[in-house]
């Protein structure tokens, strides 16, 4: 090792030992994740919360202690922040190439973290001296035990598989899947609840499982973590049986998944999230009762219709903090089929996220918590004289209206709304005059348009806006650029960031 090397790792060193006992295990643990790619910080957190590292209290969330750990991780200079959020938390991070060898490094000698990684040579061994064992394909595809608390495992999908591996006392398995010939085909891992029956934590999602969820999933009852890909149609009942469950994640490739009546027992879920549509019933007579999830404090992708199924559905998540959803209209017969769906039983929602499919909404009032921070919309096609409610709420601090979610050529901006917005994001809207003084959006730090055709112009006014920090403007018209080149040069401090859609002369 060279000296800088050395040098790099005594300071590393260093600050792992300055590390308070919380923060290592959250250290050690981004480890797990592959290298030069960016770390959800989404998923990382809900790890964390399923191996235990975050403290349960009264009065905080779990989800910001968490965020507090990884804000010190980056204030410590150990971490990297990668994005941002339009909320301007962070998004995703990630560890500079010298410290996830020290990470990996001391996570493999206190024994945190075992990292299966595939070999240069295909089909060759890998080193017992590393690993434990030796895990020879070039004739057969012979079955391993692993004896790591935690495996972190790069592979090709049919190796991994087809090895039919155990972990007796395997409490972590996380799987990055290596280039495949065939990254679709669907593969049986039946197995894993028979030959890893201590797990924790299981994170499936680059693997295709098939039509088929396992039903013998349900045999892994200390599961808190579960995460699944494939052509999935619906989910067994058994999964009821995981009562410790916090995080559930089906990576869907295709259709609608049906979630079984028993999921309305698995009250410790505090994660679901459904990449396509996801839909299920409502039967309190074969439940025994009325169930609520208390603890869900996210949730997407649910396929709401309009009507009281629907606000019985949301009736049933009284602590949900972040929803994403689409909405369709009704197909049955209704005089209130295609209104904005009422959503004010959710008084701790923060953030809204509400696509809609079906017939232009009626002219009814809008029905949004109160406690709304960030809210998207896409596709309602409404009149802009209806987004008054929307510039009401108090505390709203990012807003997106994205495909169409208002039409019309003028939008004039109300007085006395948006006093706390942040972020505001136009997205391929036909609006063609926007009517609007500083005084609208007196708090905006960033203004985004994308692919507004039809939009002359950004009200100049916004050079007044003392908290604007930047304008984007996107694949918009000529006019709408020289617009955001003219408030910025007017001003000197305003950053203006523009992609054309048209060739310059």
């Amino acid at each position: 090792m060279s000296d800088p090397e050395a040098r790099c790792n005594e300071i590393f060193e260093l600050s792992y030992k300055h590390l308070p006992g919380h923060l290592r295990a959250c250290f050690l643990y981004l480890g797990v994740f592959l290298e030069e790619r960016d770390i959800p910080v989404s998923k990382l957190i809900r790890f964390w919360l399923a191996e235990g590292f975050i403290p349960n209290t009264e009065s905080r969330r779990l989800e910001d202690i968490a965020e507090a750990y990884l804000v010190d991780l980056i204030n410590r200079s150990l971490v990297i922040v990668s994005k941002r959020r339009s909320n301007g938390q962070v998004k995703s991070c990630r560890l500079h190439d010298l410290i996830l060898v020290f990470c990996r490094s001391k996570a493999k000698s206190e024994n945190f973290l075992q990292l299966l990684m595939k070999s240069d040579e295909p089909y060759s061994s890998f080193p017992s001296s590393d690993y434990g064992f030796e895990f020879d394909f070039h004739d057969h595809l012979a079955p391993v035990t692993y004896k790591a608390y935690r495996l972190s495992i790069f592979l090709k999908r049919n190796h991994f598989v087809e090895s039919r591996p155990s972990g007796p006392g395997t409490r972590s398995l996380i799987f990055f899947a290596s280039t495949d010939a065939e990254p679709r085909c669907p593969y049986d891992i039946s197995f894993i609840c028979h030959n890893f029956k201590f797990l924790r934590v299981l994170d499936f999602e680059s693997i295709n499982i098939g039509v088929s969820f396992p039903v013998e999933i349900g045999l892994l009852v200390r599961l808190r973590y579960l995460a699944v890909s494939g052509y999935l149609q619906y989910i067994p009942k058994s999964i009821a049986n995981l009562r410790k469950l916090e995080t559930l994640i089906v990576k869907g490739l295709r259709g609608k998944v049906v979630l079984p009546k028993t999921i309305w027992h698995m009250t410790s879920l505090r994660h679901l999230h459904v990449n396509i549509h996801v839909a299920f019933k409502l039967d309190d007579e074969e439940l025994g009762g009325w169930y609520q999830l208390e603890n869900l404090v996210s949730f997407s992708r649910p396929s709401l219709s309009c009507g009281e199924d629907s606000e019985q559905v949301m009736k049933r998540f009284p602590y949900l903090r972040k929803l994403k959803c689409i909405f369709f209209e009704s197909r049955k017969s209704s005089s209130n089929c295609n209104q904005f769906p009422r959503l004010s039983s959710l008084t701790h929602l923060e953030s809204l996220n509400i696509f809609y499919y079906g017939r232009p909404i009626n002219t009814t009032e809008f029905i949004l918590p109160s406690n709304l921070r960030k809210l998207t919309l896409s596709n309602f096609h409404l009149p802009w004289n209806r987004i008054s409610a929307i510039g009401k709420l108090p505390k709203l601090e990012v807003l997106k209206l994205l495909s169409g979610a208002f039409e019309g050529p003028i939008w004039d901006m109300g007085d006395e709304e948006f006093q706390e917005l942040k972020f505001l994001k136009l997205d391929s809207l036909n609006v063609a005059q926007w009517n609007a003084s500083c005084d609208h959006l007196p708090k905006l730090e960033r203004l985004v348009l994308q692919n507004c055709k039809e939009l002359e112009k950004i009200p100049h006014d916004f050079a007044e806006i003392s908290m604007l920090e930047m304008i984007e403007v996107h694949w918009c018209g000529q006019s709408a650029e020289n617009s955001a080149k003219g408030i910025g040069d007017s001003t000197g401090e305003i950053k203006v960031l523009i992609s054309s859609s048209y060739v310059r002369s």
